[in-house]
């Protein structure tokens, strides 16, 4: 079977070839199947395209409304604020790699691009407190 890892080149096989020890792999070209059909990935673009809407305009909301009304200007509510800063990095660019990927039926971003979705995520998720509010460490 092909395992889809490029390091050893476009004509390995799992298990199979010299390098593998085993039996050498199927004769033919090999094919990368999606993942998923066509209509997965349009319900999981619509789905993604949903999240990062309503992340962004309920995160916008809350920045709005905490620089407009002078009372909600409480450690608290600065905390609040922390978590939908961080929050609305993550709707905005978290979410931006993995809807274009879905719209186009895969994965299109080279290493680098892959890499800075992880990277991305994992910062702005870290840089948020709500994990400590809630207990979920």
């Amino acid at each position: 079977m092909w395992s889809g890892n490029r390091s050893g080149g476009a004509s390995s096989w799992e298990g199979g070839g010299a390098a593998g020890g085993g039996s050498p792999g199927p004769a033919g070209p090999l094919s990368r199947a999606p993942p998923f059909s066509p209509g997965t990935y349009e319900r999981l673009a619509l789905l993604l395209g949903g999240v990062g809407l309503l992340g962004a305009g309920g995160n916008l909301l809350v920045l709005i409304l905490y620089s407009k009304a002078r009372r909600l200007r409480t450690p608290t509510h600065l905390l609040l604020v922390n978590i939908s800063l961080s929050d609305l990095l993550v709707s905005l660019l978290g979410v931006t790699f993995a809807f274009v990927s879905c719209l186009r039926n895969g994965w299109v971003w080279d290493s680098a691009g892959c890499a800075w979705d992880g990277f991305s995520r994992n910062l702005f998720e870290k840089s948020s407190s709500h994990k400590y509010i809630y207990g979920a460490f």
